[in-house]
């Protein structure tokens, strides 16, 4: 299906159109932060996901000489209650009527998902915009969104002698293994039930969106993985990157988590010091992470407290498409 605006068509994205979104998107990036934010390696995997069908997810607004003006994307899957929508106009394109006719077209098509989410649950549509992004936040809040939640990108230097990690007694790095994948994916699992916005998804598509997420990517590195144990079971975890966006200077902490069991023991500051030293050795000279600003954990508290600094900051937004119950983490279980 296409789609006419006053300046563009708008129609599924392909492979072909990769480039243009690339150079549309690190446009804006540099606009807002003064340095690119993808790499075309890196979206290639985005667009690969097994989540994204470009057929129906994506939309491309072109322009009449066959210029590509701006892109927009909609994450959704089971059990469908929380819609993830991503989407750029080219700086010098604004104006023309192109992101909103990109936003209405999002909205249609997460509406078309309603009736998927279980019954009386809350269905809502997220997006996120820089901080300071004036033009975004303008047309998020004429849509109808609130301003929710706010992230942070934090970085530190990993130049000079670094900390040692003490460890908890009875607790101790093993090395990671593909067996231990599925146990992992259950202890980040479980502990990401106290992170704010959190869905439950059934195991089966979970555990395949995060193995290719996670072993697939381009700067994939077992050894990267440092999975702590209190004698069988998994203490906490932190799964690291040499890489980020293509910067081979700046290695990436994905993935921090401690079960509850083991929390308040330090052991989350032990296995940061611990990649950060071995980040280090692999011969990166930064580290960086994103947060939750408001993190129910804390998250944000220790990692000042090791030395990370914010880099980066954006605000997420959301709209109620459908009232109801919420199924996602709001606040701390006991």
């Amino acid at each position: 299906m296409t789609v006419q605006t006053t300046a563009a068509m708008l129609r599924p994205a392909c492979m072909a159109d990769l480039p243009a979104v690339v150079d549309i998107a690190n446009a804006c990036a540099r606009e807002t932060d003064g340095r690119d934010e993808l790499t075309l390696e890196s979206y290639t995997e985005e667009w690969r996901d097994p989540a994204l069908n470009l057929d129906t997810n994506t939309r491309v607004a072109v322009l009449p000489d066959g210029t590509i003006a701006g892109c927009v994307e909609v994450w959704s899957s089971a059990p469908y209650v929380d819609h993830w929508v991503w989407g750029r106009v080219h700086p010098s394109l604004r104006g023309q009527g192109i992101g909103t006719a990109l936003m209405d077209w999002a909205e249609a098509r997460v509406a078309e998902y309603v009736e998927q989410a279980p019954p009386e649950a809350q269905v809502t549509l997220t997006a996120a915009s820089a901080s300071g992004h004036q033009p975004t936040i303008d047309l998020m809040i004429d849509r109808g969104f609130v301003a929710i939640r706010h992230s942070l990108q934090m970085e530190r230097s990993l130049a000079g002698e670094l900390p040692t990690p003490a460890w908890p007694a009875g607790v101790a790095l093993r090395p990671f293994t593909s067996e231990q994948h599925l146990a992992l994916y259950r202890a980040i699992d479980e502990i990401w039930h106290d992170h704010w916005g959190y869905v439950e998804t059934p195991e089966d598509e979970g555990y395949a969106l995060w193995l290719h997420r996670m072993t697939q990517a381009r700067d994939y590195d077992p050894s990267l993985w440092f999975v702590a144990y209190a004698g069988g079971e998994i203490a906490g975890a932190v799964l690291c990157y040499p890489a980020h966006s293509g910067d081979t200077s700046l290695g990436w902490v994905s993935r921090l988590g401690v079960r509850r069991p083991w929390r308040k023991q330090r052991l989350a500051q032990a296995l940061l010091y611990h990649a950060f030293g071995e980040l280090q050795r692999r011969g990166c000279t930064r580290v960086g992470l994103g947060v939750d600003a408001e993190s129910l954990t804390g998250a944000t508290r220790l990692y000042k407290k090791v030395g990370l600094q914010p880099v980066q900051s954006s605000v997420t937004f959301s709209k109620i498409v459908r009232s109801g119950a919420a199924l996602t983490t709001e606040a701390l279980s006991d």
